[in-house]
């Protein structure tokens, strides 16, 4: 590699690097408002989310974004779903994370026709359009948290599936694995203390945009009336509001507010989600020049 080639790759390694750590300030710095909602309702909202007020009013000193149909402040509600709709995102993304992980290791490891009919499994349900199908299962199940987050969970686990599966068959590959095999020890030992130590990384690379996807699919689900709407989220205000005239009124201090806050915690997690994706991509390069050299 010449002088100027490498100096060229510095230069550019240094930029995205620099890029990468300020898109992660800025995604943690947008999360952690979000986590303090979450965590101090109280102490941030103004009012009770079911203190009522005067019907519509507008933004002013004492009602920051105004007032809903019922009285309700639209702020105060704001603070309080967040709470429930950072709740329902992580841990259908946890579960979702177990499951895809369990079953990528278990599809990746067996090999033969057990491992590519696993693997047909999981290339099935990514075939599956998400929302109808998450319609379909909501309906069936019924409302509530419980059921909005098996919704979700039964239908994101497949992409981190796969993404293990395929790490998986590249470990499974190794000479290390082999002399194991060779040696004796059990598959669920070989699975559960060596492999999975080797896939971590990419199962939990596909967590943080799982926490996204899922909330995404809840505020959908809860727009389009088949979430929990005696709890309220982020999602279930956009419906009220929506229902209620929202749109029809031009009262967009009562709808665009939570449609913000989601699409602002989307971002964050995507800037957090870029920063480990450019620290595994400098790994990778750096591991690659040492081999050129």
């Amino acid at each position: 590699m010449s002088k100027a080639n490498r100096r060229y790759r510095l230069q550019k390694y240094r930029l995205s690097k620099a890029f990468s750590v300020f898109m992660l300030s800025l995604g943690v710095a947008i999360l952690s408002i979000f986590m303090i909602f979450a965590l101090f309702p109280k102490q941030i909202a103004p009012y009770s989310p079911t203190q009522s007020f005067d019907k519509l009013l507008g933004c002013d000193s004492v009602h920051i974004l105004g007032t809903n149909n019922i009285g309700f402040d639209i702020f105060s509600q704001l603070v309080y779903a967040t709470r429930s709709t950072l709740f329902i995102g992580v841990v259908s993304a946890l579960i979702c994370l177990i499951a895809g992980t369990t079953v990528g290791m278990i599809a990746g490891y067996l090999g033969g026709i057990a491992g590519e009919a696993a693997g047909g499994v999981i290339n099935f349900f990514l075939l599956i359009p998400m929302l109808p199908m998450a319609i379909v299962v909501a309906a069936y199940i019924g409302g509530g948290h419980l059921s909005v987050i098996l919704t979700i969970s039964l239908l994101c686990w497949c992409s981190t599936a796969r993404a293990v599966r395929a790490k998986t068959m590249e470990v499974r590959a190794s000479s290390y694995i082999k002399i194991l095999n060779s040696l004796g020890y059990s598959g669920a030992r070989i699975l559960f203390r060596h492999v999975l130590p080797n896939v971590l990384d990419v199962a939990f690379a596909r967590f943080i945009p799982s926490v996204a996807s899922c909330i995404m699919l809840e505020a959908t689900l809860s727009f389009l009336g088949m979430g929990d709407l005696t709890q309220i989220t982020w999602g279930v205000m956009i419906n009220y509001a929506y229902t209620y005239g929202g749109l029809s009124l031009g009262l967009y201090n009562w709808l665009l507010p939570p449609g913000i806050a989601i699409a602002l915690l989307q971002a964050s997690f995507y800037m957090i989600s870029q920063f480990f994706d450019f620290r595994r991509k400098a790994v990778r390069e750096s591991a690659i020049s040492q081999q050129e050299l």
